[in-house]
């Protein structure tokens, strides 16, 4: 793996730990949408990870067929450009259902 690569992997890895971190006992969008704070922090590591994404080499991202790069970037660019316009259904969704496959998987990457 390329140096590059892996310090860019742990830099998602902690925008993705600390996701997981700040909703830690939100049980629900609704509670995640109170918290002005935790959201907004959220989000702010979804920009994060939406970044670092981009700086990954093709050869990485070929490593992992399964994950749609192009929609990492273009959640990144949404959240960044249009943040009162976010379906935050889709904020929760990533949380819950997205993220902890690709931490798994960046972890794996990260052990080779």
């Amino acid at each position: 793996m390329l140096k590059e690569d892996k310090h860019i992997l742990e830099e998602s890895l902690y925008a993705i730990n600390h996701i997981f971190e700040y909703t830690q006992g939100i049980d629900s969008l609704e509670d995640l949408i109170s918290d002005s704070k935790t959201y907004d922090a959220v989000l702010m590591n979804f920009i994060i990870l939406g970044e670092a994404s981009m700086k990954l080499s093709d050869e990485l991202k070929r490593k992992l067929v399964d994950t749609d790069w192009r929609a990492i970037k273009g959640f990144r660019n949404f959240v960044a450009h249009d943040y009162f316009g976010i379906d935050t259904t889709i904020v929760w969704s990533a949380i819950k259902f997205y993220l902890p496959q690709l931490k798994t998987d960046f972890e794996k990457l990260l052990k080779e």
